[in-house]
């Protein structure tokens, strides 16, 4: 029997997950399981992060459900949450604010003219200057009643609020730069039953994009121009078939903006001026995945996201099921898909992008920021899979003589390395450490890496090759306890077996 030429890959998994194709021989580029991992910023499957208690004092049991930052005009910023029926200022000290009539913490909170609004079906809408929390109609100068919708924007000069349980086909706009006058002056609404042709739809989140404002419904999108004048705007177009079923799954991330349909998480990607509209499908290679989380969640508004620039990642948590998705925003792939990884135990029930950029978390009785390699203290598991490899010879078996990962860890770092034949679902486990002494430089030609931080490894963890299959799968599993692990590159050593 003749060695087959080995396999050698560097950063795989780079292309992150692909579970709609994996029956069938992918690129090593795609894993069919990464967790609790992201693609790093040299393309490397890494171990994400994890997140360190801001709050000094618990609220106990209670989830904060909803974060929301204060931006004051002198720079300064505020954090306001929601748990337990209770609206609390501060991040290290919880203090609450306001709780009168409150029954949910699923605010919707945005900053317009230098106060902070925050609405919620069946509530009445509030307001914060950074000292005081109150209801909107008891605002100076306050005019009207304002809606109590679930989905407000501060854009274009006035809030808008739609998503009313009464009636959830009607848009509602308050006055120019007064978000406390609901009647009168140039405020008013916009009946969209007209406007959707293809039978009825329901307003689910609203957003201000590339100067359009966008209207999701469950099952379309409304685009329009000139919201500046509200009496005035025009329908740009009307987006069918496609809607959004979760409100704060809403992002923009700069160039585009990204929402959970029905059908995964779409992308907005639209040249107006040209009519060409093209909806691009960021989830399409967890197509599957996706959809049973969603058909499995209860309330697809408790769906929670977050867009991080400096970590070039959208999340999408679903707090039912604690799964979160991990979309690397800064690659396209060739069939229009972002590369996906998923994180299994932060499971974080609010989460938010501070203006300096810190990413975080509403907890169980705290709020934690998105730093380190423990979750609270606690280590969390890492694991990776490859797709099934066949060294393009799909009807030969394959004997296994060693498989071979190059790691980058700390001295204190434990790995479990994998391998299994022919989509059996069992592996052979071997367990190594690392055992290399520290470098600060690891080739920097191949993989375009300068440095290390202090304490890092680079070595070579490797498994003996037992039994043989037609199709293999390798993999690496390890407990991420402070440190950051990433997967430099693997190497398949193998002989042809008969051909079966």
């Amino acid at each position: 029997m003749e060695p087959l030429a080995p396999v050698s890959v560097s950063a795989p998994g780079f292309k992150g997950l692909n579970k709609q194709s994996s029956s069938v021989d992918l690129e090593p580029g795609y894993a069919l399981e990464a967790t609790n991992c992201v693609i790093d910023s040299f393309g490397r499957i890494a171990s994400r992060k994890g997140f360190s208690a801001v709050t000094s004092s618990s609220l106990g049991s209670h989830d904060i459900e909803a974060i929301g930052e204060y931006l004051k005009i002198d720079g300064s910023t505020q954090i306001i949450s929601a748990a337990n029926n209770n609206l609390y200022e501060g991040t290290t000290t919880l203090t609450s604010k306001y709780s009168t009539s409150v029954s949910a913490n699923r605010w919707q909170m945005v900053n317009f003219n230098n106060f902070l609004w925050l609405f919620q079906s069946g509530h009445a809408p509030l307001s914060w200057d950074g000292t005081t929390m109150k209801l909107i109609t008891a605002m100076t100068s306050a005019a009207g009643t304002p809606p109590q919708g679930n989905a407000v924007l501060g854009s274009y000069g006035r809030l808008w609020v739609g998503d009313v349980a009464t009636d959830k086909t009607v848009l509602y706009y308050s006055d120019t730069l007064a978000g406390q006058i609901w009647t009168g002056g140039a405020s008013g609404s916009v009946d969209l039953k007209s406007v959707w042709t293809q039978g009825m739809d329901s307003i689910s989140a609203l957003a201000a994009f590339n100067g359009f404002l966008v209207i999701f419904g469950r099952k379309s999108i409304l685009i329009y121009s000139g919201a500046t004048n509200p009496s005035s705007m025009t329908l740009v177009e009307h987006v069918k078939g496609i809607g959004c079923v979760s409100r704060d799954s809403v992002q923009d991330i700069g160039t585009d903006l990204l929402f959970l349909s029905d059908t995964g998480v779409r992308s907005l990607q639209r040249t107006i001026q040209e009519k060409s509209m093209p909806m691009r499908d960021i989830s399409s290679n967890i197509r599957n995945e996706i959809a049973y989380y969603i058909s499995a969640q209860t309330d697809l508004n408790d769906v929670v996201s977050t867009y991080n620039e400096k970590e070039r990642f959208y999340l999408l948590n679903f707090p039912q099921d604690g799964v979160t998705f991990c979309f690397d925003v800064s690659t396209v792939l060739e069939n229009g898909a972002c590369p996906v990884t998923t994180w299994d135990s932060i499971n974080p029930k609010s989460m938010i992008t501070r203006i300096n950029g810190d990413l975080l978390f509403g907890q169980t009785g705290i709020i934690g920021r998105y730093t380190g390699y423990l979750d609270n203290t606690s280590s969390f598991d890492m694991s990776y899979l490859t797709a099934w490899i066949s060294f393009n010879e799909p009807f030969i078996q394959k004997i296994l003589k060693k498989i071979a990962f190059t790691i980058q860890g700390s001295s204190s770092s434990v790995f479990t390395v994998r391998h299994g034949y022919d989509y059996s679902g069992s592996y052979f486990t071997q367990q190594q450490s690392i055992s290399g002494g520290t470098t600060s430089e690891y080739n920097v030609g191949e993989y375009n890496i300068a440095e290390f931080s202090s304490g890092s490894i680079i070595d070579e963890v490797s498994s003996i090759g037992k039994s043989a299959g037609k199709m293999v799968q390798v993999g690496l599993f390890s407990t991420v306890n402070g440190a950051e692990l990433a997967i430099q590159k693997f190497d398949i050593f193998a002989k042809r077996g008969r051909m079966k």
